[in-house]
């Protein structure tokens, strides 16, 4: 899939590169009646005066619910009846696989592996001009990196997703920290954990993942070397956490992220897939 923001309406000859071409109007209920008047002409007809969309040109067009409180217009019901009208939800899974793809720091992974709900939590009744979705859980993952201080950190964090929810995520970071170093599980040093609190644990494992792509993406460590630190982690997970967290560390590494893992290599991978693959191919 390619992405391109263009200035013009996509031409014949740029078509024909493409086996299909999405036309994607954003925001398209945010459009006074009169402006969306002007788009009758190319969605109901595919033309506007002398211009005549490819075949292959998809139309697709998105908004915010009339409930939202966003700036809304009705759309006029011809126009309406040109679409078919899909509602998106929020998916903790394919926001998982998009997450861990992207670097989103791991304490709100983990918090959210553990709090799926807290993903998305809008009331349109509400006051309050802060809420949880995932646009703005990337915020706080932003806002982590950011090495802040507590007190400035929280507020931030409050501001971002709210208050009540600053605070349970607050109390994550606390245990998270209190959680040993991926690297010292990675290299064999630490082989036991004391602290077992679920969303912290999720935060580890979490980081142990995105150590191990670490290792990969920037050849840091030798086949053997980096054979050692997979073993280190299935043998850390298979004696220290429960089957739920380790199905989604065996979830990310190989069907996520694909590391490229040679079971004649390692020490622990083919008893770690007898146990678990049946549950890492089922996990969504």
């Amino acid at each position: 899939m390619e992405w391109y923001q263009l200035g013009e309406l996509p031409t014949e000859e740029f078509a024909k590169n493409y086996k299909t071409v999405v036309l994607f109007l954003d925001e398209m209920n945010s459009a006074a009646p009169s402006v969306q008047a002007v788009g009758y002409q190319l969605i109901l007809n595919r033309r506007i005066g002398t211009y005549q969309l490819p075949d292959n040109v998809a139309i697709i067009a998105a908004g915010n619910r009339a409930g939202d409180k966003g700036v809304t217009y009705a759309m006029p019901k011809p126009l309406a009846n040109r679409f078919v009208h899909i509602e998106m939800r929020p998916d903790f899974a394919s926001w998982q696989d998009w997450a861990v793809n992207n670097s989103v720091h791991p304490d709100v992974v983990g918090y959210l592996s553990s709090q799926k709900q807290d993903l998305y939590e809008f009331d349109p009744k509400s006051t309050g001009h802060a809420f949880a979705t995932p646009r703005s859980w990337v915020f706080v993952s932003d806002l982590i990196k950011s090495q802040l201080d507590n007190e400035t950190l929280y507020n931030l964090v409050s501001g971002s997703v709210g208050e009540g929810l600053a605070i349970k995520f607050q109390a994550h970071r606390k245990h998270a920290a209190a959680l040993p170093n991926p690297t010292d599980i990675l290299s064999g040093k630490v082989k036991e954990l004391a602290v077992k609190e679920l969303s912290a644990m999720y935060a580890l494992t979490t980081s142990m993942c995105y150590e191990l792509k670490d290792a990969i993406d920037n050849k840091t460590k030798t086949v053997e070397e980096f054979h050692e630190m997979v073993d280190n982690f299935l043998t850390f997970m298979m004696d220290n956490f429960e089957t739920e967290l380790i199905v989604m560390g065996g979830r990310i590494a190989v069907r996520t992220y694909k590391l490229p893992i040679t079971p004649a290599k390692s020490k622990v991978f083919k008893d770690f897939l007898s146990k678990y693959q049946k549950y890492i191919l089922a996990a969504k």
